[in-house]
């Protein structure tokens, strides 16, 4: 008796969940916001500031790429081919930042930098760098970590030079994942929002061109459009992407046959130490006033003293952000546990890339879109509370999805046909036999799915009210308000942002086999 025979209907119905809870919140939304919306698509072009903001999202975007690839390719390398000592540490610093809500990477760089660069294209350029490197860790170190060493060896020996070497073996064997890791670094910076809105003063991606012509010009038109083009822009280089790597891969323990090279394992801790300075002056920012070391800031955040900042309820945003990270985990572990599940058994493109529609899809015009969408009878929910959650839970599924796929692989299938043959129902082979074996991956979709919701920015700065307000709302209201105190509390809220976002991909990497 086999497990397609006795479950036929989990295995089609059960990714469906998955594909309608992105369909309402994410696909409908922008279709909608199109199709009500723009009047004459041509003319949208030629509104100050539309081709500004393209531009300025393309070059900036390249540019960002091409740094992000030459500080990331050398941890990785030497990660890769020989042994470091406190390599898992390493791993954290290096990965961590990805997850990290991207307001508090703009508060960072805005604590680290001088006044004359806190503002400046440079700043934008470190943040992403900063954002964006374990991109290129996570995608290139395994298959560089892969590589035969005998086939470099036999490449020496016939007289090949390290530049040959590099050319005729090292190159080819790389080129898919350095390409692939380029094309997701170039979107995450191209679509860059949270950082722009912390750190691009005068600046304007177009993710922030949508908001400020959707929020301040109310040219909601020109705003569709723009989502509109980005979005078919953006799913094409993911479709490039997922081509070449289906999903993060699991990377592998095996200690590297090179002997430890004490100059190079000075080099990576240099660099790793390199990413905790933003996080350390982000801390030291909490602590400063303008006349010299303070709690205020903390104060401020915990309700320890009554706040001197009008229309900030601090205690409210941490209560919030808490409540919608729990609620989205809750709905999008087990839709995307259940789609996983299926996708491991029998993978569908078509629903891999409906799943995926929310990472290529601006977060930005999908908070307009639902505005727009949901403004109806009898299904305005626009003012409910439980949107904001679900909003973040389908930004959260496809991370969800692609941290459970391999784990869920890796579960030998014979353990339920065993089951079955000793006549456990389907039930009771999902509960006594694969959910203990899928912990790591209910840990890691869990940690994937709060560290999401708790960063979310994008539609949340559309979809919150002034009793609704989030933690990544609260910090880019703060940081842009003048006065030492604002700063203070701002920064402090950051870092705690920061902590729990952190100590959560921690616990991924503690947790998910390698």
């Amino acid at each position: 008796m086999s497990l397609r025979q006795t479950a036929p209907w989990s295995s089609r119905f059960a990714p469906l969940p998955s594909a309608f809870l992105v369909v309402a919140v994410v696909i409908v939304p922008l279709i909608v916001l199109v199709v009500e919306t723009v009047d004459d698509p041509w003319s949208v072009w030629s509104r100050p500031g539309i081709t500004g903001a393209v531009w300025f999202s393309v070059w900036q975007g390249a540019l960002s790429t091409v740094i992000t690839l030459a500080v990331g390719l050398v941890p990785t390398w030497i990660l890769a081919r020989f042994p470091v000592r406190g390599r898992p540490i390493l791993m954290a610093v290096f990965t961590a930042p990805f997850v990290l809500p991207t307001v508090v990477v703009g508060a960072a760089f805005l604590a680290l930098l001088p006044t004359s660069l806190d503002r400046s294209l440079v700043a934008i350029l470190l943040a992403h760098v900063f954002f964006n490197v374990s991109v290129v860790v996570r995608t290139v170190l395994p298959v560089w970590r892969s590589m035969d060493e005998n086939l470099l060896a036999a490449a020496r020996t016939l007289g090949a030079d390290p530049l040959k070497v590099w050319r005729g073996v090292t190159w080819p064997l790389l080129r898919p994942a350095i390409l692939s890791a380029a094309s997701l670094v170039f979107v995450m910076c191209a679509t860059s929002y949270g950082v722009i809105r912390v750190l691009g003063s005068g600046w304007s991606t177009v993710d922030v061109e949508i908001y400020r012509r959707a929020v301040a010009l109310g040219d909601v038109s020109g705003a569709a459009v723009l989502a509109a083009v980005q979005a078919l822009v953006v799913i094409t280089a993911l479709t490039m992407w997922s081509r070449r790597s289906s999903e993060w891969a699991v990377l592998s323990t095996t200690i590297p046959t090179r002997r430890r090279r004490p100059a190079l394992e000075v080099l990576v801790w240099i660099i790793g130490l390199a990413f905790l300075v933003p996080i350390a002056a982000l801390a030291a920012t909490s602590l400063r006033s303008s006349t010299g070391w303070s709690l205020a800031g903390w104060r401020n955040l915990f309700g320890l003293t009554e706040s001197r900042l009008p229309d900030t309820k601090i205690v409210e945003a941490v209560t919030n952000s808490a409540a919608y990270a729990v609620v989205a985990a809750g709905i999008a572990v087990p839709t995307g546990l259940s789609l996983a599940r299926s996708a491991a058994r029998r993978p569908r493109r078509w629903l891999t890339a409906i799943v995926d529609a929310p990472i290529g899809i601006s977060a930005v015009a999908v908070g307009l879109g639902i505005l727009i969408t949901y403004d109806v009878d009898p299904i305005d929910v626009r003012a409910s509370w439980w949107l904001v959650p679900v909003v973040h839970a389908s930004v959260a599924l496809p991370f969800v999805v692609r941290s459970a796929v391999p784990l869920i692989r890796s579960i030998p299938s014979g353990l339920g046909e065993a089951a079955a043959t000793l006549g456990a129902s389907p039930w009771r082979r999902w509960v006594h036999v694969e959910l203990p074996l899928l912990r790591p991956a209910v840990t890691a979709a869990s940690a994937f799915s709060l560290a999401m919701s708790l960063g979310e920015f994008g539609a949340t700065s559309f979809l919150t009210r002034r009793d609704t307000t989030t933690l990544p709302i609260l910090v880019e209201s703060l940081l842009s308000r003048p006065g030492s105190l604002s700063v203070m509390t701002g920064s402090a809220t950051a870092v705690l942002l920061l902590v729990v976002t952190g100590g959560l991909v921690v616990l991924v990497d503690r947790r998910t086999p390698t």
